[in-house]
């Protein structure tokens, strides 16, 4: 069976106030494409859908009209599950009549976990869905008082399946959360995501998840294993930070066999525009060459090296990058009142000590000796002068 693996497609985001919805369409279009081409026998989107819990009506739109194209023009089944930015009640709003055409949705976290059936050659493939839910509500269903923590409340879950071993039947999970793998190995973190919990407690274990054959993970934007290369994130299909700027953006497409094997291949996405960093002096920037060595429509940060006050300059910027989103100084300019900063006796201070204090003060970093040199010839130059 050729499975198709997606998650944190976050619909209806927004960057720096920026809606990204033409973006997300491209993305999706693209994921047509491939779907048209590659012919996989089922898509899973493993939560985070949206990007609020309250989309927006076009954002529903895009969905609703990706959607139509996967399931029904190509006639590809989409098992999904809710993530922490989704409303489970929501997105699992008329889930009976959707499942008849091949849109398989569990909203909201029950016992026993939902779960969907499909055929290959080799006999059943068995999807089990666990949206996200956060430990009250994970100690409501499962009707306990005890003081669990969250794996523990993970584990007695996942205990109430029954993964049958009959031959040929294999078993696939779908989640959304932190799940911590147990060979050391550290998991990429980005700063789109949000945090699941405060401390960031919200995490099991990849040793609870040895029964299935492939276990389809979201929540964490970069694409990763988590202790196996069976447990996989397939990381979000946009960058949503500019942390993931060098990250390679995509899907995952599992080939699961009939002994439960499984290959791997993550087939990568185009953005429309992508996010990216420019440093340098603000001139430098501008320049048309430096400007046209890149797509200058791209999401830009930019990371100015300038000394002292510019004439606005995200102006400036924007008129060469119109999608420039955030603009940072790498020396920070005198921020402080003049009060703050240690009295100086001018009568007793040189021109160089003077001017030295004053060039700390506004780049708060002293003055390299060949300043200094170059400083001191000039001043000595105006004393033969006077």
């Amino acid at each position: 069976m050729r499975i198709f693996h997606m998650a944190d497609l976050h619909i209806g985001k927004k960057l720096n106030q920026v809606s990204l919805l033409p973006d997300q369409q491209h993305l999706l279009q693209q994921v047509v494409a491939l779907i048209q081409q590659r012919r996989p026998d089922v898509l899973l989107l493993a939560g985070d859908i949206y990007d609020r819990r309250s989309p927006a009506v076009e954002a529903v739109q895009l969905l609703d009209s990706f959607l139509s194209e996967v399931v029904l023009r190509c006639h590809v089944p989409v098992i999904a599950i809710s993530g922490n930015h989704d409303s489970g009640e929501r997105l699992g709003f008329a889930q009976g009549l959707l499942s008849q055409a091949g849109f398989y949705i569990a909203g909201r976290c029950t016992v026993p976990l939902p779960q969907v059936t499909l055929q290959d050659q080799w006999g059943p493939v068995v999807f089990h869905q666990l949206p996200y839910a956060d430990l009250a509500t994970l100690k409501y269903i499962l009707q306990t008082e005890e003081a669990i923590n969250y794996e523990e409340a993970i584990e007695r879950l996942l205990q109430t399946l029954e993964l049958e071993r009959t031959e040929g039947t294999r078993h696939v999970l779908l989640a959304h959360g932190v799940v911590a793998g147990n060979d050391g190995e550290n998991l990429e973190r980005c700063d789109s995501e949000r945090e699941l919990s405060i401390g960031g407690t919200e995490f099991w274990s990849s040793s609870l998840l040895s029964g299935f054959s492939y276990v389809a993970l979201g929540h964490l934007h970069s694409c990763q294993r988590s202790g196996s290369e069976r447990i996989r994130y397939a990381g979000s299909p946009f960058k949503y930070s500019f942390s993931e700027e060098r990250q390679q953006k995509g899907l995952l497409q599992i080939d699961l066999d009939g002994a439960g094997d499984i290959e791997v291949t993550q087939l990568p996405l185009t953005p429309l525009r992508d996010l990216r960093t420019i440093r340098g002096n603000l001139q430098d920037l501008l320049q048309d060459d430096i400007v046209q060595a890149a797509n200058a429509a791209d999401y830009i940060r930019a990371i100015l090296t300038d000394y002292g006050e510019l004439l606005e300059p995200m102006a400036q910027l924007k008129e060469k990058y119109p999608n420039t989103l955030t603009l940072e100084r790498e020396h920070q300019l005198l921020s402080e009142p003049m009060e703050n900063y240690e009295k100086i006796d001018l009568q007793r201070q040189t021109p160089e000590q003077l001017f030295g204090n004053f060039y700390r003060q506004i780049t708060g970093s002293d003055i390299t000796e060949d300043e200094l040199s170059v400083l001191t010839a000039a001043f000595q130059a105006l004393r033969e002068v006077e």
